[in-house]
């Protein structure tokens, strides 16, 4: 395998495409005879590790830029808020709506136009659903960003495994040919 086609490669393995494992191999064997290519491909994994943690140190995955310090202070639940408060309106104009059946409270005093109460359920139920999509969003993206850590740990295992195998095929290699030449000399 030549530079050239080492580089295209090259990035391939470093975000966890997927790569013909015989691409892969010579890759990794060109890999160990080219320091050039050695220096490079260690420079990239490593600066690729070093913004995947600046990234999870200082921000939030999907915060908008916010910082973690931002994160750690007590949030209030504006959701579960709005939630209460449209349950304690909602609430109040039933009991009014029964008064006013009961002839308790007078009718034409308090009036809520159907359609009013319509848009202020359905923009609370709205409200809720992109919510729900928003967590799916976070959860997804969350899956991905493990799924790639994993992915990058077993490219590292996979190389060191590779690494291993060769300095023990060479050993091998060695140990044979010295016991060949001392079966030869005797």
């Amino acid at each position: 395998m030549k530079c050239d086609e080492s580089i295209d490669i090259m990035l391939d393995i470093i975000y966890g495409e997927e790569v013909d494992p015989s691409k892969a191999y010579d890759f990794f064997d060109h890999v160990k005879g080219c320091s050039r290519c050695d220096l490079e491909f260690r420079e990239l994994t490593e600066t690729r590790g070093m913004v995947r943690e600046w990234s999870s140190d200082e921000i939030v995955p999907d915060s908008g830029g916010i910082s973690k310090e931002f994160h750690s202070r007590p949030r209030v639940n504006w959701w579960g808020a709005v939630q209460k408060i449209a349950a304690t309106v909602l609430i109040f104009i039933g009991g009014l709506a029964a008064g006013q059946a009961v002839g308790l409270v007078p009718k034409g005093q308090v009036e809520l136009p159907e359609a009013q109460l319509t848009r202020l359920i359905n923009d609370i139920v709205v409200e809720r659903q992109s919510e729900g999509w928003m967590v799916i969003g976070q959860a997804l993206i969350s899956m991905k960003e493990d799924m790639e850590l994993r992915e990058r740990e077993q490219t590292d295992v996979f190389y060191e495994d590779l690494t291993d195998m060769e300095e023990r095929f060479l050993r091998v290699m060695e140990e044979a040919s010295l016991n060949s030449r001392e079966m030869t000399s005797q």
